[in-house]
């Protein structure tokens, strides 16, 4: 069963997409930012379904930078998943346009390398539609790619540590998970990601399903 359900829409960036003040809003990518070979790629998801994963295997097997996009977090979101407490929507507004910063930073690091550009990858929760369409005008050519494990999967991962959100807070935080619908479904694809003892598909299968995107 082909576990991968890749669309080959893309979102238009709206079209007062500008760069303006980074307080407010996320500054569009230059044209010819890093990209070259596949698209960019933007994995998100719940705590514990593989994205950080996905991201590494993208850059292991298909010539991918990669960024783990929890090494952006603000002190105060870090000091607020150590109180054991979610985000707020300023918080995430903030992250957001930060994220979208630190990709144009990113492709444009690559970019200088001239033919030797590598296109970006990067992993991040992003629970909510409207912070992740603040990255989609950044960066409208990016492919986002829903991670998505069912529960017993992700509590199994989060169980095993090595996460910045332990099972019990991942459990409380999904319930903020806003899941593609709607026009984002079709301009995503979906991985699969799960497994019976919570370690996922096992790299072969996640390859597989990776190498679809670019087919």
């Amino acid at each position: 069963r082909d576990l991968l359900e890749p669309s080959r829409r893309r979102m238009a960036a709206p079209a007062d997409a500008a760069a303006v003040d980074a307080d407010n809003e996320a500054p569009a990518a230059a044209a010819g930012d890093g990209r070259s070979a596949g698209p960019p790629l933007f994995f998100f998801g719940l705590p514990g379904s593989g994205k950080t994963h996905c991201g590494h295997l993208a850059e292991r097997e298909f010539g991918y930078t990669f960024r783990d996009g929890d090494s952006w977090l603000p002190e105060d979101l870090l000091e607020s998943l150590a109180r054991r407490q979610g985000f707020t929507d300023e918080q995430r507004h903030r992250y957001a346009c930060e994220v979208a910063k630190r990709m144009a930073a990113a492709r444009a690091e690559e970019a200088a390398r001239g033919s030797g550009a590598r296109p970006l990858a990067v992993s991040q929760a992003m629970f909510k539609r409207k912070y992740r369409d603040v990255i989609r005008t950044a960066h409208p050519d990016a492919l986002f790619v829903w991670v998505r494990a069912e529960f017993p999967a992700i509590q199994a991962r989060l169980s095993r540590g090595g996460n910045l959100v332990d099972a019990e807070l991942g459990h409380r935080m999904a319930r903020d998970f806003e899941p593609p619908e709607g026009e984002e479904a079709l301009s995503s694809a979906t991985l699969e990601n799960n497994g019976d003892d919570g370690q996922g598909l096992g790299d072969a299968l996640l390859l597989r399903n990776l190498r679809a995107l670019f087919a």
